[in-house]
């Protein structure tokens, strides 16, 4: 192998790495929390056994002002309980306190999308339990203190 051969792995190698590191961080640091999330259908002809999710994050009245319009990048503070509740939205990112987490996440009419939060592939018996839940279903995530996030599981409501 020449010296570009191996320069070229090299770099290949590290991309790699630094698009793994930081999901991975967030699952090893970050807090576990929930969010509800509307009803799916864990199956695609296409993908196989690939999940695209919403969530039911409603927009507090009044969060469409002068300075925010739909398709906007927004920040979602929400109360840690199961499933979290919306505290508030806004463009700059918020400090959590004890009993809150945050989420980036697009401003869409009335509803907050999570694209970062929006796929998840499983195995063949996992979707058929996740079917079978019929939307009575949590989004189990790992979240920081920076409003990063990474969806781990659906789990029972």
């Amino acid at each position: 192998m020449t010296r570009r051969h191996v320069i070229a792995v090299a770099t290949a190698v590290a991309a790699i790495l630094l698009a793994l590191l930081p999901p991975l961080w967030v699952r090893a640091t970050g807090d576990e929390v929930t969010l509800a999330m509307r009803p799916v259908d864990p199956l695609s002809f296409f993908r196989g056994n690939y999940m695209d999710i919403r969530y039911d994050v409603p927009t507090p009245a009044g969060t469409e002002t002068e300075d925010t319009e739909s398709g906007d990048a927004v920040y979602v503070l929400f109360a840690d309980e199961r499933p979290g509740r919306v505290l508030e939205v806004t463009v700059e990112r918020p400090s959590p306190a004890d009993g809150q987490f945050c989420l980036r996440g697009r401003l869409q009419f009335d509803q907050i999308e999570l694209p970062q939060l929006e796929q998840l592939f499983v195995s063949p018996d996992r979707a058929r339990e996740i079917e079978s839940l019929r939307g009575q279903a949590l989004a189990q995530l790992k979240v920081t203190g920076r409003c990063q996030a990474v969806l781990i599981d659906i789990v029972p409501e």
